[in-house]
């Protein structure tokens, strides 16, 4: 028998009916194909409405491929990384690849950067979506609670090399992340609510072992001048 939280789908909040699907979070994307071979993957799935699953596919597609290079060098990145070149190879996201070139900058702001360094552009709304999903998925898991779909949230995305954000340091410092997921190489993460601070809720993840996303929002029920005046904004990113 279906419990309660599972007659809900967790990305629009209303009641599930056909068509009906499952979700996976994170999404199946993150891993290669030989990754999910090789470890028999079994991920989390949550029930969501066929067409409300649908509307997320095309932003997870282009966040995957968006930090496609940052992933190399581990290896599940490798892997992800040989799979798209042999996808791209095919004729597959194609168009999408080439739009990935085009955010690889030698100028920004009229600035010249040095012969060894580059900038990447990333769609913030695209990314903000994908990463707050991830975390409203994994939020209704653990606690079978539904997020708001839209919400005034802050997000970071550090590449390796580069150093984690303050808030990153900070829970680390004071050993309150309690690294989570089944398959840590590629997927793994963290959760802390703060009560003290407006029950803030910080988010953590690292991505193939190369990249680290940090994500942080006011509780639904927060009554503070930010979230009972101004409401839902567009995601602002750190990246």
């Amino acid at each position: 028998m279906a419990s309660s939280r599972d007659q809900k789908c967790y990305l629009c909040g209303n009641d599930l009916f056909d068509p009906i699907n499952r979700d996976h979070v994170p999404p199946r994307r993150f891993f290669a194909p030989e990754i999910r071979k090789q470890f028999a993957v079994q991920l989390i799935t949550l029930p969501t409405h066929a067409a409300c699953n649908e509307r997320w596919r095309l932003d997870e597609e282009y966040f995957v491929h968006t930090l496609l290079p940052f992933a190399r060098g581990s290896i599940s990145g490798d892997a992800l990384w040989r799979d798209g070149i042999a996808r791209f190879t095919r004729g597959e996201n194609v168009p999408l690849a080439n739009q990935v070139l085009k955010e690889f900058q030698h100028v920004v702001g009229g600035v010249i950067l040095p012969a060894n360094r580059v900038a990447k552009r990333i769609d913030p709304d695209r990314a903000h979506d994908v990463i707050y999903k991830i975390a409203r998925g994994l939020h209704y898991h653990h606690h079978g609670e539904i997020l708001p779909p839209l919400w005034n949230c802050h997000f970071t995305i550090t590449p390796p090399g580069e150093p984690p954000p303050e808030v990153f340091t900070v829970l680390t410092d004071a050993n309150l992340l309690n690294s989570r997921g089944s398959y840590q190489g590629v997927f793994a993460y963290s959760f802390h609510k703060f009560p003290e601070m407006n029950d803030l809720h910080v988010w953590a993840m690292l991505l193939w072992d190369r990249i680290i996303v940090t994500l942080i929002f006011h509780d639904p029920a927060c009554k503070c001048e930010d979230c009972t005046f101004i409401g839902p904004v567009l995601p602002h990113s750190g990246v």
